[in-house]
């Protein structure tokens, strides 16, 4: 009996340390996080934040720039813009900006020139993302945006702009397959782990169900990290233009690309 009521001394001080130290760590970054907008210009984005640290807003600037170059150049993106980014303290905060209220997503991009994200420490997520991560994986988004609409407006018979941003948006939502709006994303931000991966293929998932499953958070990268294996990366800017028209690209269908894809997320995984 003495044994057990040692046993529960111990771990009731080790839960007190614990939160002690977490509410001193919570308490001391509250004090050091910048509590007013702030912007960071850069030669390519405005990074526009408070909530968090400036080094930490800093590190999301450092880490667009180094990538801006090398996901242009492997997308063929035609020019593009200045990119605004706006970086939220907590879920709240990140949903009232989108206009989302019942969001759990930490990033979100708006049109070619925009995007959002919600910042995540490790005391407010159990398993926080790599922000820096995230802020590519948004920024790719903004990248395939400009890429599909400078090809429609090449191609628009002179439409009026309401026309064309409706047709588009229209034409984006119903063809564009999601499971590729977000693989080419998480390719490109690097963002893959071997146990997600494993979890995420448990029941074979086909590409039409994972337009759908939040399972391409798990798998997207696999999928076009198979796609450049097997057919270069030179092919993605045309698989981007041709709304994932695999016999067009690449000569196969949607089924064989499926199927050898799932060999090799086994064979590799």
């Amino acid at each position: 009996m003495k044994k057990i009521k040692i046993i529960v001394k111990i771990t009731l001080l080790s839960i007190g340390c614990l939160a002690t130290i977490f509410f001193i760590t919570f308490l001391i970054r509250k004090l050091r996080v910048e509590s007013d907008s702030k912007n960071i210009y850069s030669t390519n984005f405005v990074v526009n934040y408070y909530g968090i640290l400036e080094s930490e807003a800093e590190d999301i600037s450092i880490a667009l720039e180094l990538n801006y170059d090398r996901i242009r150049t492997e997308l063929k993106d035609p020019k593009h813009d200045k990119i605004s980014v706006f970086i939220y303290p907590n879920q709240s905060d990140f949903n009232k900006a989108i206009g989302l209220m019942n969001s759990n997503a930490s990033g979100t991009s708006r049109g070619p020139l925009e995007f959002h994200l919600k910042y995540e420490t490790w005391y407010n997520s159990i398993f926080p993302q790599k922000m820096e991560k995230v802020a590519v994986h948004e920024f790719t988004h903004c990248v395939q945006l400009n890429i599909l609409i400078q090809d429609a407006l090449s191609k628009s018979q002179n439409e009026k702009v309401a026309d064309f941003d409706k047709n588009f948006e229209t034409g984006f939502e119903k063809n564009y397959p999601q499971w590729f709006w977000e693989a080419i994303c998480d390719y490109e931000a690097g963002i893959v782990n071997n146990l997600s991966v494993k979890y995420g293929m448990k029941n074979s998932p086909t590409l039409k169900e994972l337009n759908n499953s939040n399972q391409i958070y798990n798998v997207g990268y696999t999928i076009v990290e198979y796609f450049v294996s097997k057919y270069g990366k030179e092919k993605l800017p045309e698989f981007i233009k041709s709304y994932g028209n695999f016999e067009k690209v690449i000569g196969v269908t949607e089924m064989q690309f499926e199927i050898e894809w799932q060999k090799f997320v086994k064979e590799k995984y």
